[in-house]
């Protein structure tokens, strides 16, 4: 699933879209939008005014209140292409076409993802954490988070009602580098430990959006390009490699039903 890096790619490299007016809106499969609190046509002839993320959520704003919000789920990719482009790849199920001869493609193999019309930001967004890169993310906060639960801190990391935006890559990856074992009751870590998964958190984060994300399959950028964190990651899908750190292997256990790798030498 593209995580907070890949989506913020994505949002970033779409932002020269701001300002530009939609000419119309091609849904070329009607259950792709799950929640309709105003009519897709109506933002045909307005501008995009603004183009954000919010956890792994992608927000077009327009006037009067008009969001367009898109969750790529498991598999899907957001897009550009000039508009004498064929859009003609299997499951494309939206077509954002644009003045200055360009579109955005919104394509889903697996449709785990989707498209929301939406009214309020605020309650739609109302049960999400903090972000993770935002300011209100502090030290002070991991350790509010995290005192007096038992969960394991992996899981912890990936409660999207906690600290919204990371997931098993990155959450893998931030606790290899803060020296913490995934399987830790959060309660467990000591003041040195949270502060340095803090800083974990946010140095990962930050690297993977310098990479344009992770590609293992399906992600792609804005350009329909492939990421390349995945040519540096330490331990996320290194089973049975050598740590780099101490050349012992790297575990894989499951934990709260997601595969979660770690150096057993490297990792307390």
């Amino acid at each position: 699933m593209p995580e907070l890096p890949e989506v913020e790619t994505i949002v970033r490299g779409l932002q020269d879209n701001c300002g530009v007016r939609v000419k119309n809106i091609e849904i070329l499969r009607k259950d792709i939008i799950r929640r309709y609190d105003f009519a897709v046509n109506l933002l045909e002839g307005q501008r995009v005014k603004q183009i954000q993320r919010r956890g792994k959520y992608m927000v077009f704003a327009f006037a009067r209140r008009h969001h367009l919000i898109v969750h790529l789920g498991m598999s899907g990719r957001l897009y550009s292409l000039p508009e004498t482009a064929k859009a003609n790849e299997k499951h494309v199920h939206m077509i954002m076409h644009l003045d200055k001869h360009k579109k955005i493609v919104y394509q889903d193999a697996r449709r785990f993802g989707g498209i929301w019309l939406v009214h309020d930001l605020d309650d739609f967004f109302c049960r999400m954490g903090v972000e993770p890169l935002g300011k209100d993310f502090t030290p002070e906060y991991l350790a509010q988070t995290l005192a007096g639960r038992r969960t394991a801190i992996k899981n912890l990391l990936l409660n999207q009602r906690l600290i919204c935006g990371i997931g098993n890559i990155y959450a893998d990856e931030a606790l290899f580098k803060a020296g913490i074992r995934p399987q830790r009751p959060a309660s467990s870590l000591a003041p040195p430990e949270i502060e340095s998964l803090w800083q974990a958190i946010r140095q990962v984060l930050n690297e993977g959006i310098a990479a344009r994300g992770t590609t293992f399959r399906d992600y792609r950028d804005e350009n329909n390009q492939a990421g390349t964190f995945q040519h540096h990651l330490a331990v996320y899908g290194k089973k049975g490699s050598a740590c780099i750190c101490c050349g012992s292997p790297i575990i894989v256990d499951t934990i709260g039903g997601r595969s979660s790798h770690y150096c057993e030498t490297c990792q307390k």
